[in-house]
């Protein structure tokens, strides 16, 4: 789950992440973007060992010593460790972690709501905007963000993996029920896992309902889906859990860090069979810690739980971290309920929260969110039980447990109940639009899933000579000498009659390509989705977002005013995902005023921070009265050179005015940034 990109992760743990970021030759895939997609280069790049000659020493004797023969090359290193390559178990696997979105504890939560009302309430006495934005807005829906690596949500049946990770959990054992224990879980939470997941999809679960409104492969920034749209899967009562495993081959590191736990849920992959992307579709690996583990500092950064996703040759994983519970109160120790039982409130209410936005949210942050970065759990979160939205106990067939409500843009609330919407029984993943290399050779996997049957056929128009698909597997491999972009329609059909196209563009080009069309990495680029006052962007002041007619937007109402105020600057925080090698960034920029052109008097500078340590990486570029345009123009920059070392860590892109004349106006819309 997602808090505010400002806050998600404090200096702290972003300190811990980039000490720690290549520490695991794991977690680093190197390449363009078509190495993070479905879409990949078959091959590797080879390093080879340089060879040395050396030079033969000056020799007394007469005769000198013949010159000692080269070393011969050592051979191409087929897995090379710069670009992400681990053994797990034995087994080469290619991957890229990606970045954790947190769960607050109830004790952190509440203590940034007291600072951020403190704040606002200060502001307000100076007639100013604190930019600080609350949990739990009401009046921001979600919105979709495109889809990451072609996947927005879980649109099969869900199914959950639980991990138990490190032999620490002692002797496991089965209890009168059957369900799987473990002699170092003196809390029983395996079990009320395992009945939780279980029964999910029964007859009492309406709280799975809220998710089914959200969908996939729409436009980006839809509020909501049409009719016939891949939505998210409705759980299948007894099925959602999917398998148990006990990874006692070795102890659990006590402070696991993100890239040791992403290599755990790799290792559950295999494990598990799952070793092809279609096998992780619609699959979720939860990792859960013994008792007194610190994984991730999760203690100390003042949250419970987090999702994410690792790109790797067997597609994208989406996995949990679950630390344990009732190690900390303020994650849901008898939240709800009294007793031993109600100890474990917290598997519920945390559980629920990161399994729902991971199905909402599957390749994070690339489906629902709101304009503040906040997906459907963290709208919800901590809301008092009997009250409007708050916690409530579910029932479902397995037993009662504590939940959390999802927001609903249907209802425009939290809900812990509405309509089911119901997905077609074969459902096939939209490509995404992508460019790549010719006379390469290419594997890409057709996603698809099917509750029907469990044979498929697949089929495609418009793929160029030298590329094609079998129809038994869906892989499309080959490679192609023609150049240009064709238009692919892919079709799956089983044997009951059901079938589902989707079409997308495959471009071919000589030299690198960047694989998938990455998509929008700002959070309100047109400074459009959310209100003035609670906007992603954090603003130094009141009305720097603005619709205000003094001016006017580029496009739509909404847009930056900067050099209203002596000093006033808009800033967004962007994860840079690690595997991608290049960050542009652009903006239409509008300077206008009356100040004289004799002097610079009135600036504005795009300058860039690194959110691990808060100091400046560098200024990009300053703009300043002089530079006054006719109406708005576009900005371009390569970030690249600034932020290469960043990339995998989160970038602070401030755009800052300073005037001393009050007759500048520096106006800023439709901005855009791209990793590829």
């Amino acid at each position: 789950m997602s808090i505010s990109r400002t806050g998600r992760l404090s200096p702290m743990r972003r300190g811990l992440v980039a000490a720690l970021a290549f520490g695991l030759a794991a977690i680093g895939m190197a390449g363009t973007a078509a190495a993070q997609t479905p879409f990949s280069a078959s091959g590797t790049t080879s390093v080879a060992t340089a060879a040395h000659k050396h030079k033969p020493k000056p020799h007394p004797k007469p005769k000198p010593k013949p010159k000692p023969k080269p070393k011969p090359k050592g051979p191409a290193d087929a897995h090379p460790v710069s670009e992400g390559w681990l053994k797990v178990n034995g087994v080469w696997v290619q991957a890229t972690e990606t970045k954790p979105q947190v769960m607050l504890n109830q004790q952190t939560f509440t203590a940034r709501k007291a600072q951020q009302a403190a704040l606002a309430a200060e502001a307000a006495k100076h007639g100013q905007n604190s930019g600080v934005h609350a949990h739990n807005n009401y009046d921001l829906n979600m919105t979709y963000r495109g889809g990451q690596d072609s996947i927005g949500v879980t649109t099969g049946p869900p199914q959950v993996y639980l991990v138990y990770w490190g032999n620490q959990w002692g002797t496991q054992g089965t209890d009168a029920a059957g369900h799987t224990t473990f002699s170092g879980d003196p809390e029983g939470a395996s079990p009320y896992q395992q009945d939780f997941f279980s029964g999910l999809g029964s007859s009492g679960d309406t709280w799975s309902k809220v998710p089914t409104q959200y969908c996939e492969n729409i436009a980006a920034g839809s509020v909501s889906c049409p009719s016939g749209a891949n939505r998210v899967g409705f759980p299948v009562a007894g099925k959602t859990l999917a398998g148990i495993w006990y990874d006692n081959s070795t102890a659990a590191p006590n402070a696991a860090t993100e890239p040791q736990i992403a290599a755990e849920a790799l290792a559950a992959a295999q494990h598990f069979g799952n070793t092809q992307p279609n096998q992780n579709r619609n699959v979720q690996y939860v990792i859960n810690t013994v008792p007194g583990a610190d994984p991730d500092h999760w203690q100390e950064l003042g949250y419970c739980a987090w999702h994410t996703f690792s790109r790797s040759s067997y597609g994208t994983v989406a996995y949990t971290l679950m630390p344990y519970l009732t190690d900390n109160k303020y994650c849901g120790t008898n939240w709800i309920n009294g007793g031993q039982r109600g100890h474990l409130d917290g598997y519920g209410i945390i559980g629920g929260h990161e399994y729902a936005e991971t199905i909402s949210d599957q390749n994070p942050i690339g489906a629902w969110t709101d304009a503040t970065g906040q997906e459907i759990g963290d709208k919800c979160a901590w809301i008092p039980a009997g009250t409007m939205g708050g916690l409530f106990n579910l029932t479902l067939s397995t037993g009662v447990f504590p939940v959390q409500t999802l927001w609903s843009n249907y209802d425009h609330n939290c809900m812990g109940n509405d309509p089911l919407f119901a997905n077609q029984a074969l459902l096939v993943t939209k490509p995404c639009d992508q460019s790549l290399s010719t006379n390469t050779p290419m594997d890409y996997a057709v996603l698809a899933s099917d509750t029907a049957s469990g044979k498929l056929t697949y089929s495609a128009t418009g793929l160029p000579a030298g590329v094609s698909i079998d129809p038994g597997t869906g892989r499309i491999t080959g490679q192609t000498s023609a150049t240009g972009w064709n238009s692919v329609t892919v079709t799956a059909a089983d044997d009951k009659g059901n079938s589902q196209s989707q079409t997308s563009w495959m471009g071919f080009f000589n030299g690198p390509q960047q694989g998938c069309t990455p998509i929008e990495q700002l959070i309100d680029s047109g400074f459009e989705n959310g209100s003035y006052d609670h906007t992603a962007w954090n603003e130094s002041g009141w009305n720097v977002v603005t619709s205000a007619t003094a001016h006017q937007a580029r496009t739509g109402n909404g847009y930056a005013w900067l050099g209203q105020d002596t000093d006033d600057s808009i800033t967004q925080w962007v994860e840079t995902t690690p595997g991608y090698k290049h960050m542009s960034f652009s903006f239409y920029l509008n300077i206008t005023g009356t100040a004289p052109s004799s002097s610079a008097a009135d600036t504005m500078s795009l300058v860039l921070y690194d959110q691990y340590s808060g100091n400046e990486i560098g200024v990009v570029k300053t703009w300043s009265n002089q530079d006054a345009t006719s109406g708005y123009q576009l900005q371009s920059f390569d970030l690249t050179p600034y932020i290469a070392s960043e990339l995998g860590s989160t970038v602070g892109l401030k755009l800052v005015s300073h005037s001393t004349t009050g007759q500048t106006a520096f106006l800023i819309d439709d901005a855009s940034v791209h990793l590829t």
